[in-house]
């Protein structure tokens, strides 16, 4: 701690190339030789010396303290019970030192330090980001040799010691005194699994230049054998780009050689203009259930690569690009695959007269589908259209007019197809605003949206990328249920819907609640399997979301079939998270004849630095557990411990896994073990790290 004359001291401002000295009391004590004392204060550039004796030998621009000493400048403040400091070459020596580095939480201490201008020296030091108050864990060494130019330092006789026992030793190591990317091993990790048993890794990063990177990292699979991965990254004033491969050869399990090949990339070549890539390939559907920790990879049917131009100005967009399937679901039949893109070609042109409120344009695309010993096709679809808006503070009317038109081109010898239609819709929206004596006000949101598109036989289309969109509340006011241009819905209906919000008087939403509903007027004729539906009404979607403060929210969304008299979908959660990062989470998901899952979490602090975190999601339908974890995290002022248990399933037919991950996390140095943070995060909402 500073005292009141130290902290004045360090606020003193200095005069370039100047020597100004601060003493209460000064002596002479012979020639050339002078004693300061009573809080004393030296500042030159951004140095300060602080003392409450020195003595000054003028002829050798020599300083030497009695009582004790403390230096600080622009990176470090250093205490030290003797010191002697030379302002001609800029260098001390000092004796039983306390050093605090003033950018970060890193202390230290050392029996002798060695100060020159660009280098320092040090013995027997020892250092940490935990106050010397409550030394948990500390770096030592027999000695240091620090390069502050180069911000890199030697040391020798390195050990880790946490909680007083020594867990890592070197007899040399070089270490980064700053934030700069330095060629060295990186801290190693370790996991459990029973699909691959013990797994270690011990990453070695290398500096290639100051854009341009790599991490090699042998990995050890118990199960599986060795495996070597790789990460190369670049980043220019255009481009940025990522390489990602792993190699294992003779794979004990599977009796195969495997691996991954990952690559992203991105050009800005012109204002606008850009090129990305983005290209994945494994060696076998299995890669992802034996080596990734992620339940959404495990889960994947297939990976896409892709590589495309996009381009955007003012009043346009393009994009042209190629896109290819990996299939990895051993669900997915030959017939049923992904058709390639080779290539796919986009262009939009529009116009906006916010003055007249009259927009208009045209979007264009350009597909050749591929796919191995499938009938393949160009397809070109074009769309103008124009809308009119009237509006003002409560409410508005938007028509909107479209020409729908497709033109296919198949490889075989059946004949050319063109679909040729148009769409119209008016939608219209209303508001409602009503203060309350609380000081906050609600609204009532009613809005109307009608559509017509006539019916035109698409039955000997084949579907190349068309799929039924899952109906929700944004599906009231689409004008097709389609995605894709395959298939365009023959539409005569409305949506009718309207929201009910609640404000306080800060103008926080607290709650808002819509209901809304299509009613058809026609048979639904088109469809992807060609067989005609004759529904008169959508089911009736009712969304409610309750913000009760800024701990707790809840939300539920159910879709209701009228006709049926019963729950299609459904959708429940509720969330509390407060100051304390305490988390709670619930959810119930239902989708008739197809799922129906409890989805639960929570991170409990107890006592401040300790933390329980779990998260369970079960399947009532397949009675199964899809994921369960159970973790105990500690968080102290410079460390963090998390261990954590997991059992996830790993493919659709119901092969699980089970894991063990642990991890110590120090402050400003790193961690040990295999990282489990990715997982809480993606598993747990509103988890978030000790650091």
């Amino acid at each position: 701690m500073m005292n009141d004359a130290q902290r004045q001291c360090v606020k003193k401002i200095s005069q370039p190339g100047k020597i100004n000295l601060f003493a209460g009391r000064s002596a002479v004590l012979g020639p050339n030789e002078f004693l300061l004392d009573d809080d004393i204060c030296i500042v030159q550039d951004d140095m300060r010396m602080m003392s409450p004796k020195l003595y000054y030998h003028q002829t050798q621009q020599l300083f030497e303290s009695e009582g004790g000493v403390m230096l600080q400048n622009a990176n470090q403040r250093i205490g030290a019970q003797k010191a002697e400091f030379n302002s001609t070459n800029m260098s001390a020596k000092l004796e039983t030192v306390d050093f605090f580095l003033l950018e970060s939480d890193m202390n230290g201490q050392a029996q002798r330090l060695v100060l020159n201008d660009h280098e320092s020296e040090l013995d027997f030091l020892t250092f940490s980001t935990c106050s010397p108050q409550q030394r948990d864990w500390e770096i030592v060494a027999k000695s240091a040799a620090l390069d502050h130019e180069e911000g890199v330092g030697t040391f020798k006789g390195v050990s880790l010691r946490f909680k007083d026992v020594p867990i890592f030793y070197v007899p040399w190591a070089k270490l980064p005194l700053n934030d700069d990317r330095r060629t060295g091993l990186l801290i190693p990790g370790f996991s459990y699994s029973n699909n691959t048993g013990l797994d270690f890794s011990l990453p070695y990063y290398i500096n290639i230049a100051p854009q341009i990177d790599a991490t090699v990292t042998p990995r050890f699979l118990q199960q599986h054998g060795l495996m070597l991965g790789t990460e190369f990254r670049y980043l220019s004033a255009n481009s940025r780009g990522t390489f990602m491969g792993t190699y294992l050869p003779d794979d004990d399990r599977r009796d195969r050689d495997r691996g991954l090949i990952e690559y992203t990339h991105q050009t800005r070549f012109a204002r606008g203009w850009s090129f990305n890539s983005d290209l994945n390939h494994v060696t076998d559907s299995q890669y992802y259930e034996d080596f990734s920790s992620s339940s959404y990879i495990t889960s994947t049917p297939y990976l896409r690569s892709a590589v495309n131009v996009r381009g955007n100005g003012l009043n346009w967009r393009f994009f042209a690009g190629i896109n290819d399937y990996q299939v990895l679901s051993q669900n997915i039949t030959t017939s049923s695959e992904p058709f390639q893109t080779l290539p796919e070609i986009n262009f939009d042109w529009f116009e906006y007269n916010y003055q007249l409120q009259l927009n208009y344009g045209i979007s264009s695309e350009l597909v050749n589908f591929y796919r191995e010993d499938s009938v393949g096709a160009w397809r070109s679809d074009v769309t103008p259209w124009v809308e009119k808006q009237w509006s003002n503070a409560w409410g508005y009317i938007k028509p909107r007019l479209q020409y729908r038109n497709t033109q296919y081109q198949f490889d075989d010898d059946r004949e050319n197809i063109s679909r040729n239609l148009p769409i119209g819709s008016l939608d219209l929206g209303l508001s409602f605003e009503k203060n309350i004596t609380s000081g906050g006000f609600k609204t009532i949101e009613p809005r109307l949206f009608y559509v017509y598109a006539p019916e035109r036989d698409q039955s000997d289309i084949p579907i190349f990328d068309s799929r039924e969109l899952t109906f929700g509340s944004s599906l009231l006011f689409q004008t097709n249920r389609f995605s894709g241009a395959d298939r365009q819905s023959d539409m005569n209906q409305v949506a009718a819907a309207v929201t009910h919000r609640s404000f306080a008087g800060n103008g926080r939403e607290q709650w808002n609640f819509t209901v809304g509903q299509i009613k058809y007027f026609g048979d639904q004729v088109v469809q992807i399997n060609n067989q005609p539906e004759d529904l008169t009404k959508s089911p009736l979607v009712i969304e409610y979301n309750h913000f009760l403060n800024r701990y707790w929210s809840a939300g539920l969304s159910i879709h209701y079939d009228q006709i049926e008299s019963e729950v299609e979908r459904g959708l429940f959660r509720v969330q509390r998270k407060t100051a304390n990062q305490s988390v709670f989470n619930f959810a119930y998901r239902f989708r008739r004849n197809q799922l129906e899952q409890f989805d639960t979490s929570f991170v409990i602090p107890i006592k401040g630095q300790h933390r329980l975190i779990a998260r369970w999601n079960y399947s009532t339908q397949s009675n199964k557990t899809i994921e369960a974890l159970f973790g105990y995290e500690r968080k102290n002022c410079c460390w963090a411990f998390r261990l954590m248990g997991r059992h996830y399933l790993t493919d659709e037919l119901g092969q699980s896994n089970n894991g063990i991950y642990a991890e110590i996390q120090l402050n400003g140095l790193g961690s040990i073990g295999r990282n489990p943070r990715r997982i809480l995060k993606q598993t747990i909402s509103g988890y978030n790290e000790a650091f």
